[in-house]
């Protein structure tokens, strides 16, 4: 009689239990195949269970293929079922919880995350919960791909008041964020055509465009932005650029290079890719008009609410050219039908209210305050020996310090003060000899100051000055 330990204080069923250890005796080779079983009435009475508990056991092990019953000769082993398996998916899991634990002594400098204390999660959970209880069963259902017409609407007139998007409610596309905008639009390159693409430029984009096979080229990026008088003359299908606020340099494209850009995609009918990268929070003056105001038949604009809201809502959109509509709302359909509905409806909810007006310009101000901060602590650590760059907007700025260069030793010893500061030239592709092509940020540092509160900031800079002069 095999043995078999019944915990009866556990959640866990009998009948579940008793499963459970045969099927594992199965597996790892305890029992072998074509081994016979003890009956039902035996087994119950050696376990002093009711024998409609064993029943049920032996009736799932059969279901599911371990065991099989001769007539009148038993229960038995089923063949081929000894399984040699690696390590358990629960040990992996907890390795890789370990791994990841975050270290509450690091000060994090990371950039594209908002303020999360910040977060309206209360206003945001009233909505839900209200529209969740009166939505209608329709809504249940698989919805359109393109969205739900309620949050486009409200985003349609939005960009308009806000961005000087042009825009319409058939233009919009509701996705899972700027990164599945991205894997999207890669549809659009042929095998034989390639992307263009800012040179530094965004991880997000980078392997977005990898994982989809997308050969990409790159333009080099100077204190204007996207050097345009550089574009080559066989044409790219798709130019991906952050003119509003560049990701990681800061800068903004002048108007003149915008005009040079969508002619040059016009002449080589190209689009161009707009990722609006946090370009909401602009300190001085108003935010700069979208590059897609000036030809919205080019340019795709891709937003997000990772930056504005908050990055675990998983939201975004595009706002297409006409030509293009059908085809992108093809693709969302394929890759997964449509975005969860009651976060949609919230969120238009949450525009319709004024709330989302609200969050911009509350957050505009405590990013502006950060901001300032952090410029004081890093001008009062370092003097005349660091100058900053790209803080006109957004949640980060750079920081190019003289006679420094971040080398691996260098960020070594910043990351051993628990300190989380991204150099610039991470961002920068490699050329084809495999060396760092020159730019004008050698000696910078990204800072990221979204979700880096003030007594954060003054710590950071402390232990970054200790990191540098040791």
């Amino acid at each position: 009689m095999m043995y078999i330990n019944l915990d009866r204080n556990s959640t866990i069923s009998l009948t579940r239990q008793i499963y459970s250890h045969i099927r594992e005796a199965i597996l790892n080779g305890t029992l072998k195949q074509f081994e016979k079983l003890p009956s039902t009435r035996e087994m119950s009475h050696s376990l002093n269970v009711a024998r409609n508990v064993v029943i049920e056991s032996y009736e799932q092990l059969t279901a599911e293929g371990y065991i099989y019953t001769k007539n009148g000769a038993g229960t038995y082993v089923n063949d081929g079922i000894y399984f040699e398996r690696t390590a358990t998916l629960s040990s992996l899991i907890n390795r890789k919880a370990i791994e990841n634990r975050p270290n509450k002594n690091v000060i994090s400098f990371r950039t594209g995350i908002p303020d999360l204390a910040s977060i309206p999660i209360k206003k945001w959970g009233q909505l839900y919960k209200s529209i969740t209880l009166s939505v209608s069963p329709l809504h249940m259902d698989y919805q359109s791909s393109k969205g739900e017409y309620e949050l486009r609407y409200q985003l349609s007139m939005y960009l308009r008041r806000a961005r000087g998007v042009n825009t319409y409610p058939e233009n919009v596309l509701i996705i899972n964020g700027a990164a599945q905008a991205f894997s999207l639009l890669s549809r659009l390159v042929s095998d034989d055509g390639y992307a263009l693409v800012e040179n530094p430029l965004s991880y997000g984009i980078l392997h977005t465009l990898e994982s989809n096979k997308v050969k990409i080229k790159t333009i080099p990026v100077d204190e204007f932005g996207m050097e345009t008088a550089k574009l080559p003359n066989f044409p790219p299908e798709l130019i991906f650029t952050t003119p509003s606020h560049q990701f990681p340099t800061g800068v903004i494209l002048p108007i003149k290079r915008r005009i040079q850009m969508i002619q040059y995609a016009r002449k080589h009918n190209s689009y161009i890719v707009e990722d609006d990268y946090d370009s909401e929070f602009r300190f001085d003056g108003s935010p700069i008009q979208s590059m897609q105001s000036l030809d919205p038949t080019r340019v795709i604009y891709v937003g997000t609410f990772s930056k504005t809201l908050m990055p675990s809502l998983r939201m975004g959109y595009m706002v297409l050219p006409d030509a293009l509509c059908a085809q992108m709302e093809e693709t969302k359909y394929v890759a997964d039908l449509h975005s969860p509905i009651l976060e949609q409806l919230t969120m238009a909810k949450f525009i319709e209210a004024g709330f989302f007006d609200m969050h911009i310009k509350k957050m505009r101000s405590i990013y502006l305050k950060r901001r300032n901060h952090l410029i004081k602590c890093l001008k009062n650590a370092f003097g005349d020996t660091v100058s900053i760059s790209g803080a006109e907007a957004g949640m980060h700025l750079v920081a190019t310090f003289k006679a420094i260069n971040f080398n691996n030793l260098v960020m070594h010893n910043i990351e051993d003060n628990d300190l989380q500061i991204v150099p610039i030239s991470k961002h920068y592709l490699l050329d084809e000899t495999n060396k760092v092509l020159k730019h004008p940020y050698n000696d910078s540092l990204i800072f990221g100051y979204g979700n880096t509160n003030i007594l954060s900031i003054d710590a950071g800079i402390k232990r970054l000055y200790t990191a540098l002069s040791s």
